[in-house]
C-alpha cells in the first residue's frame, strides 16, 4: 500500500485521513476531455516513481494535457532503462494543497508512532515541478502545529497497516491543517539522515538497526522450548 500511490489513497479515504482529492487515470485516456472535467490546480502523479519524478503542477486544461504528455515520455524512459515490458498505463491528477510542505520522520513500535524528526522546508513547492532542496530541523512550527501533524502521521500509518520501523511522511499545511500527501515504509532519503544524532551521538541508521535487533531478541526470548533438547 505503501508503494501504490492509488492503493495509498483509497485506503486514506477510507479512513478519513486528511489528504489530496484524487482521480485515477489512463494514458490512453481521451486527455481533452478528461481535462474539462478537472479542478484546477491539480497535480499529475505517476502511481510508483520516487524522487518527485513526473509529478507536475497544472493549472488549467492545456497545462494538464502537456503535463500528462511530459510524464508519459518520463515512464517510457523508465520503462526502457528497466527493460520493462510496457510502461504503466495508469496515473493520479490530485488536488493541489496551497501551503507549507513539512516531512516526519518516525519509528513504529507495536503500531505506535514516534516522531524523531520535523523538517520544515522553506522553499515554497509550489510547481509546476516539485524539487526538494533544503530541508530544515528542528521545525519552527508552533507547538500545537507540530502535535496536528504527527497525529495526522499516526493515523495515516495505521491506515496503511505499517506496525514496526522506520516511516517517513510528507504533508502539506493547507487552509483545513494538514493533509498527507504520502508515507513510505522507510527512513529519509540523501544526505538528510546525517543531521540527525540521537542519546549519545547515535545516527539514524543505528537506531533503526537497533530496533529491529531489540525486537527479534523479544521475539527469540518470547519463545518457550516444549522439551529440554530444543535448547542449544
Amino acid at each position: 500500500a505503501a508503494g501504490n500511490k492509488h492503493r495509498m489513497r483509497e485506503l486514506f479515504q477510507q479512513a478519513g485521513v486528511p489528504s489530496p482529492g484524487f482521480q485515477l487515470c489512463r494514458l490512453d485516456d481521451d486527455l481533452e476531455q478528461l481535462a474539462g472535467q478537472l479542478h484546477y490546480p491539480c497535480v499529475v502523479k505517476p502511481l510508483e516513481l520516487s524522487g518527485s519524478r513526473g509529478v507536475i503542477r497544472a493549472d488549467d486544461e492545456p497545462e494538464f494535457v502537456r503535463a500528462v504528455g511530459r510524464l508519459a515520455k518520463i515512464l517510457d524512459a523508465d520503462s526502457e532503462k528497466h527493460e520493462t515490458v510496457s510502461r504503466a498505463s495508469h496515473f493520479l491528477t490530485e488536488d493541489f494543497i496551497d501551503g507549507p510542505e513539512v516531512a516526519v520522520e518516525g519509528l513504529l513500535s507495536g503500531g505506535r508512532l514516534r516522531v524523531l524528526a520535523l523538517f520544515d522546508k522553506p522553499d515554497p513547492l509550489d510547481g509546476p515541478f516539485f524539487e526538494e532542496t533544503i530541508y530544515v530541523t528542528p521545525s519552527r512550527l508552533p507547538s500545537d502545529v507540530q502535535k496536528q501533524i504527527a497525529d495526522c502521521t499516526s493515523q495515516a500509518v495505521q491506515a496503511l497497516g505499517l506496525t514496526e520501523g522506520p516511516i517517513h511522511a510528507e504533508l502539506r499545511l493547507g487552509k483545513d491543517g494538514p493533509s498527507v500527501i504520502e508515507v513510505n515504509a522507510r527512513s529519509i532519503g540523501g544526505q538528510c539522515s546525517r543531521t540527525l544524532k540521537f542519546g549519545t551521538g547515535i545516527s539514524l541508521e543505528e537506531l533503526i538497526i537497533r530496533h529491529a535487533l531489540e525486537n527479534r531478541e523479544s521475539r527469540v526470548g518470547s519463545r518457550r522450548p516444549e522439551r529440554s533438547e530444543d535448547v542449544a
